[in-house]
Parts: C-alpha cells; sequence; structure tokens
C-alpha cells in the first residue's frame, strides 16, 4: 500500500468550457474500514485535488470544508470535478463533487484563503498562550512519555498508523466517574476520547489534505460506552459511517524541527446519540504533536508551544459490519 500522502495524491485531467476542471483520483485499497475507503481519507482526495486548483492562485490554504458523503466510496478510480462559485478578496468558494463510475459519492463546499502570518505590523487577533482564555493541548503526556496500544484495530494496522490512548480521558466515560449525570446535572454528559496518532512509514508525511483522514480516525460514542449500557455497541461488529462532516483548517501544518511530521494529537468529545441508526455526533481537534510516539525528549514549555491545526464535526451512524462489505463490493467490479 502506498504512504497516505502518496494515496492522497491527484492528476489534472481537463478543464471544461463550463470552467470546471477535473482531477483523477486512486482510491488506495489500504486505506480501508473493511471493505470501504475511510470518510476522511476519500473527503481527503478532494481537499487534495481542490488545492493543487487552487496552487496558482492567492488563496492557496484550505479554511473551511463542508462535506456530505452520499454513497460509500470504492478502492479505485475516481475523479474530482470542481467548480469555483466565487472568489473574492480574502476567500474562494469552491464546489467539488468526488465521482466514480459516474455516481456522485461526496459532495463538498471548500473555502480557501492564505494562511500566512499577518505583517509584524498588523494587529493579531488570536487566542494563544499564555491567555488564560486560550484552549490548551488536552492531551495528558509527552509522545516520549507513552508507548503504542499493544492491541490496534486492524484497520489501523493496515493502514501503517499507530496510536496511544490517553488513559486519562477513557477515564471519563466510565460508568463511576464524576462526570456522569444525574437530575440535578445542569449540561455534561456525552463521552471523551484521546490519542496521540502517528503515521508509521518514515515515508509518510502529514500535509493539508490528510488532516480530514485524521479528523476520522477516532473512537466512536457507542464503543465507548460500557457494555453494561443498553446504547453500546456490543461484542458486534460495527461500521460507522460518515454523513456529514465539517473541517475548520486553524492554521497551517508546522514544518519546522520541534514538531513531528507524522504524528498529531487527537481529542474527541461526543454528546448525543439518537434515531434513526444511532446517529451520533462528533467534535475532534487536530493538534500538533512534538515528537513520534517513545521517541524524543520533553523540554520546558512543550506544551505552550502545541496548537490545534483543525477541528472537525461529524454526523455519522453505527450499522453492521456486514452492510460495510456489501458496500465495498458493489461497484469494486466495475472499476
Amino acid at each position: 500500500m502506498a504512504p497516505l500522502a502518496k494515496a492522497l495524491e491527484v492528476a489534472f485531467l481537463s478543464r471544461g468550457d463550463d470552467g470546471r476542471s477535473v482531477y483523477r483520483c486512486e482510491l488506495d485499497r489500504g486505506w480501508r474500514v473493511g471493505a470501504v475507503p475511510q470518510g476522511g481519507y476519500s473527503l481527503g482526495t478532494v481537499i487534495e485535488a481542490c488545492i493543487e486548483h487552487q496552487s496558482r492562485s492567492s488563496h492557496i490554504d484550505p479554511i473551511h470544508v463542508s462535506a456530505h458523503f452520499l454513497r460509500a466510496t470504492n478502492a479505485g478510480a475516481g475523479e474530482v470535478y470542481i467548480r469555483v462559485l466565487k472568489t473574492g478578496k480574502t476567500f474562494t468558494n469552491l464546489l467539488a463533487d468526488l465521482v466514480q463510475q459516474g455516481t456522485t459519492k461526496i459532495t463538498a463546499h471548500l473555502i480557501f484563503g492564505d494562511l500566512s502570518p499577518p505583517p509584524s505590523d498588523q494587529e493579531r487577533k488570536i487566542l494563544s498562550p499564555p491567555s488564560p482564555y486560550a484552549r490548551r493541548l488536552p492531551i495528558h503526556h509527552h509522545p516520549s512519555a507513552v508507548s503504542p496500544d499493544p492491541t490496534q484495530p486492524a484497520w489501523s494496522r493496515q493502514m501503517q498508523m499507530q496510536m496511544s490512548t490517553d488513559r486519562e480521558i477513557l477515564n471519563h466515560n466510565h460508568p463511576d466517574s464524576a462526570t456522569r449525570t444525574t437530575s440535578q446535572t445542569i449540561g455534561g454528559g456525552g463521552t471523551e476520547w484521546g490519542a496521540w496518532c502517528e503515521l508509521t512509514d518514515k515515508r509518510d508525511k502529514i500535509k493539508p489534505s490528510s488532516i480530514s483522514f485524521f479528523a476520522d480516525t477516532f473512537t466512536n460514542l457507542p464503543m465507548l460506552l460500557p457494555e453494561s449500557d443498553p446504547n453500546s455497541a456490543g461484542p458486534i461488529r460495527r461500521w460507522f459511517p460518515t454523513i456529514t462532516m465539517t473541517v475548520e483548517f486553524k492554521a497551517r501544518i508546522p514544518s519546522s524541527k520541534g514538531f513531528s511530521d507524522r504524528t498529531v494529537g487527537l481529542y474527541s468529545e461526543s454528546r448525543f446519540l439518537n434515531d434513526p441508526q444511532a446517529r451520533h455526533n462528533a467534535r475532534v481537534e487536530v493538534w500538533t504533536a512534538p515528537s513520534q510516539i517513545g521517541q524524543g525528549e520533553p523540554v520546558e514549555g512543550w506544551r505552550e508551544k502545541q496548537f490545534c491545526i483543525a477541528v472537525a464535526d461529524q454526523m455519522a451512524l453505527m450499522l453492521p459490519m456486514e452492510l460495510n462489505m456489501r458496500e465495498g463490493k458493489r461497484d469494486a467490479t466495475k472499476l
């Protein structure tokens, strides 16, 4: 299988009289969950095509993506159709569709802009340390102080990635945790999850189009509930297809040596579970990492230097894994 950065590559095909540009993509079999390419990875090919489309413009950075997953994608060839909806001074709005065998699988609205740091003489408006209102890294330990999880899901091993789950965050989901709600609770509820997530192929490298993949790499709410809870996923293998997903890119991926180029921090919280089909929400933060898992040493102030790269929200379902296998084979023979 190809490294993630390679698996996201696209190639320009044509530009039509109507102004639409078309790019070819190839969804790699190695980046599947079950028989279906991971939703965030599939969306990443759309983002990559739009980045290529914008590469010669003044708006080269993805700022926001709003996507609807209309049908499961398949490993194999596809085309990304891009149309410019509006170009302004600050932003460019694009419409993009991922199409396989004549069927639109993902449709997305993307906003592009410029994430370059402003000139030094320009006033900045940003909540960052040491502001007492700034969001801080939610993961408890430096990557060097932790080890990869001894048991990795089959899909993560196939994808050449590893995780180190934050156990302190997982403890918030226990039935006896102080975070459980009662009739007297104001707000609260839901589940949390966090981890360091690393691409293990040394040829790999995080890039903007891979952020949606990381934002879709978390443990879903039903899986975090204890088996004693009637809403838990239970012992049966489940599929959690993404139905809608938004990603807001907060900053460019850092290139300095003080940050890992293959590791990110992930934190997610999910608050609601509803009918039909156990649809549930997830809000995922993607953070920089100071080193690979189990490597490096913490330096003074390392936590203050980490920042959030992107925030994503999604609606997902809980379905039998058998449906995943059927969807993965539906168009596979045609590709």
